[in-house]
């Protein structure tokens, strides 16, 4: 059974990143935080802040906004539930954006329903690797002068610090992100008195535990191991055995902070081993560690497209796209769970993001587009230990399921 992602880490990193559990103390913290900081931005504009994640930094923002409860938060339609919970823990009205399956963007007349006076925030989402083009938010936010945000947690290059015209740009480096940390985000902003604020207000936060942090570190080093093709069969043959559901085991092991605990959890100030394991991915980090998963992205679309005429792949038409992911869309997803899983492909609907609903008094904002294509999507194991044999095979076995009935789909994400 190939497992539906590997992590993008090495074992010399979670080796380091324990060794450094045992020797970099948070009194060292805050220089380590400084040198990553400028590192970041050496070759751009603006200030940068290390964080915890995306969402510690998108709540630190929405802190230092500080804007009238009831303010507008326009947003990609398709994001994690978490942005849109810490919108509204602000007081604030999240407002969906609908989304063009064929590229991920932002539809033109959604936009310019979603975004009115009452707009404070426009926040895109750059999804499943691709990325966006900026120029008609850019004309949205300036037209209402609201700030515009831009989430890049899926689509990291090395040199690639966000479009220099968004006001916040946010990377993220969690545990299944390219150059992943286990932890950490950095945000450039182009303002340096809001970076300052930001600052001030995140160092109010405690420092997060380096145990904890230490724990996840060898949670990830057994994970790992378990997702290679020998390791991940015998996962399931055991969880099988056992009666175990391991899809929900697999989503909860991954899984980020508890609903409770979130906005608590989220506070808190990233620890120095995370910061050093985090400069150290991120330097030694190349562009032709990228370029083999987007070319077995690539390769596996292009198979897709041979054996299943009919198939959508959402993002398709994307460029620059990086295939973080490769998602399809599926009549029936469960059963081409099932069918993959026969044929040894551990595929997965997954549980982490969610479709934006609109204001009560505004139904007429409904993203229908990213809501349809949502309940029929799915993902696609594809890294670079897939051969091209495995791929073909992969693809063969997805072809009985689709047929023309899909052609709706077909339109809406096709190049």
């Amino acid at each position: 059974m190939w497992s539906r992602k590997r992590f993008d880490i090495d074992y010399s990193d979670l080796i380091y990143g324990l060794g450094a559990a045992l020797t970099v103390g948070n009194a060292q913290r805050q220089e380590l935080q400084k040198k990553l900081e400028d590192w970041w931005i050496s070759d751009s504009t603006g200030e940068a802040i290390a964080c915890l994640s995306v969402r510690s930094g998108w709540d630190l923002l929405l802190q230092g906004l500080q804007l009238p409860p009831g303010s507008e938060v326009a947003m990609s339609a398709l994001t994690i539930p978490d942005m849109v919970t810490i919108v509204r823990h602000h007081g604030l009205v999240p407002v969906p954006i609908d989304l063009d399956p064929r590229t991920m963007a932002p539809d033109p007349a959604s936009l310019d329903r979603a975004v009115g006076p009452r707009t404070r925030v426009i926040i895109i989402a750059h999804l499943f690797g691709g990325r966006v083009d900026l120029a008609p938010i850019l004309a949205a936010r300036d037209r209402v002068g609201a700030i515009l945000v831009e989430d890049c947690a899926q689509a990291f290059t090395p040199g690639f610090r966000g479009h220099p015209d968004a006001d916040v740009s946010c990377f993220s480096f969690g545990n299944i992100k390219f150059a992943t940390a286990l932890g950490g985000a950095l945000l450039r902003l182009r303002d340096p008195q809001l970076g300052d604020c930001l600052r001030q207000i995140q160092l109010t936060y405690p420092v997060q535990n380096s145990r904890n942090y230490t724990s996840r570190l060898l949670k990830y080093l057994g994970l790992k191991t378990l997702s290679s093709r020998a390791g991940f069969t015998a996962l399931i043959w055991g969880c099988r055995r056992l009666g175990i559901d391991y899809d929900r085991l697999l989503n909860q092991s991954v899984k980020g902070f508890p609903q409770d605990e979130l906005i608590s959890r989220l506070r808190h100030q990233p620890c120095a081993p995370l910061l050093a394991l985090l400069r150290r991915r991120l330097q030694g980090y190349t562009e032709e560690r990228l370029a083999a998963q987007t070319h077995r992205g690539q390769r596996l679309i292009q198979l897709l497209q041979e054996y299943c005429p009919q198939i959508g792949v959402p993002g398709v038409a994307a460029s620059p796209n990086l295939h973080w992911v490769v998602p399809i869309l599926a009549e029936d997803p469960e059963i081409a769970i099932a069918t993959l899983a026969n044929a040894g492909f551990d595929a997965t609907q997954g549980n982490s993001m969610t479709v934006v609903d609109p204001p009560e008094t505004h139904q007429e904002r409904e993203p229908r587009n990213t809501r349809e294509m949502f309940q029929h999507l799915l993902y696609l194991p594809c890294y670079p230990a897939m051969d091209d044999t495995t791929l073909v095979s992969m693809a063969q076995a997805l072809r009985p399921i689709f047929s023309p009935s899909l052609s709706q789909f077909s339109r809406m994400s096709s190049p």
